[in-house]
């Protein structure tokens, strides 16, 4: 452990001497590469969320070296394609250090009138979750989406495409799942800006393992997006969810998909997210998942920026009910375009009731996690 935290110190201190550098490669004169890194400390007084005297505290040292290509600058088709290397050690919980890769693309073509979107992404994590207390989750996710809007008539355009989302366990205990997701969304404008929109949203989950259960989600709404007011601007999208649950049935509910920003200041904005959706846990189960979320970013220079963000989830499974809180406050300081630090502290606390189900092996549990993290790019 003495010997990684000099190699953490040195990668520092080498890149504090190379600040001032140009970005690593220029590729004509629409790309370029820079070199990526950050270096992070975190104290969690609860790395498996368990509650009362199973607690275990820990500390993580992580060491994220990447690169990141950046293409399409004063072109029509932006974008970028990135790769991460999650290097994670624990102070005194070693069965849990690992090594994590994260690689990823992301495109945006526009020409004023079609805009495509397209991503794809491989992301490993292992970290705990609130829907299964007790270990540490590791999964690999695989990502895709293709998007298209394109112009219908003068006043009104369309949106279309298709999302993939592929979840992979190392636990045996959980259950995989894959997801496609076909959105559809035909937007009129309303004034110069802002567009109302009527939309239909189909997806379709499938869990693997033995007793679990496929999904099929339809999600019929109408909405808004722009800009409401001169401060405030989003998307709010409002209708009915119809979950068919393969040899169990149906199940509907009021849906419900918001992002809303409001411009306070120049220097201060607040965030509001508000979802009401079914989903899919980690063990299998169908869930129902009502949201809420509400952040704020300010700065006090060109420097010095703060925040602080609070979310609740009621999340409705078969046999429980799980209420869940996070709150937290964080700092950042910008030395430069090349050089930021940040710290922060967060509080997540997890209410877990059943009929069915002892007290004693719900996910009920409290949390304190405390992060330091320096960052740098060049």
């Amino acid at each position: 452990m003495k010997s990684y935290g000099r190699i953490l110190a040195l990668t520092a201190l080498l890149g504090a001497n190379q600040l001032t550098a140009a970005p690593s490669l220029a590729m004509g004169d629409n790309a370029e590469i820079f070199l990526t890194a950050a270096v992070g400390v975190t104290i969690d007084d609860n790395i498996y969320l368990r509650n009362g005297a199973n607690r275990v505290d820990d500390m993580i040292l992580t060491f994220s070296p990447g690169v990141d290509m950046v293409f399409g600058r004063n072109s029509m088709t932006t974008g970028n394609l990135y790769y991460r290397h999650d290097i994670l050690r624990y102070s005194d919980n070693s069965s849990q250090d690992t090594d994590l890769a994260n690689v990823g693309l992301n495109t945006l073509y526009s020409n004023g009138k079609t805009k495509v979107d397209f991503g794809a992404s491989f992301i490993e994590t292992a970290q705990n979750e609130p829907s299964v207390a007790g270990l540490i989750v590791q999964r690999d996710t695989t990502r895709a989406r293709a998007m298209m809007e394109v112009g219908a008539t003068e006043k009104s355009t369309v949106s279309f495409g298709v999302r993939y989302d592929d979840n992979d366990y190392v636990q045996t205990t959980l259950r995989d799942s894959d997801t496609w997701t076909v959105p559809l969304d035909v937007y009129f404008e309303y004034s110069p800006k802002m567009q109302v929109s009527l939309g239909y949203r189909y997806r379709s989950t499938d869990v693997r393992g033995v007793g679990t259960t496929d999904n099929k989600d339809h999600f019929f709404n109408i909405g808004a997006r722009g800009e409401f007011t001169p401060k405030l601007s989003g998307q709010v999208r409002v209708g009915y969810t119809n979950r068919d649950v393969d040899g169990a049935g149906s199940d509907g509910s009021f849906g419900m998909d918001a992002s809303l920003n409001y411009a306070h200041s120049a220097k201060t904005s607040v965030y509001i997210g508000l979802s009401n959706d079914y989903g899919t846990s980690a063990l299998g189960d169908s869930t129902e998942d009502l949201t809420a979320s509400i952040g704020l970013n300010s700065r006090f220079d060109d420097q010095w920026s703060w925040n602080v963000q609070l979310g609740y989830r009621i999340t409705e499974y078969s046999i429980r009910e799980d209420d869940y809180f996070q709150g937290s406050v964080g700092l950042s300081y910008r030395h430069n375009e090349y050089l930021s630090f940040s710290a922060s502290y967060t509080y997540r606390n997890n209410g877990s009731e059943s009929a069915v189900i002892p007290a004693a092996l719900l996910p009920t549990f409290s949390n304190n996690v405390f992060g330091l993290t320096a960052n740098f790019r060049y």
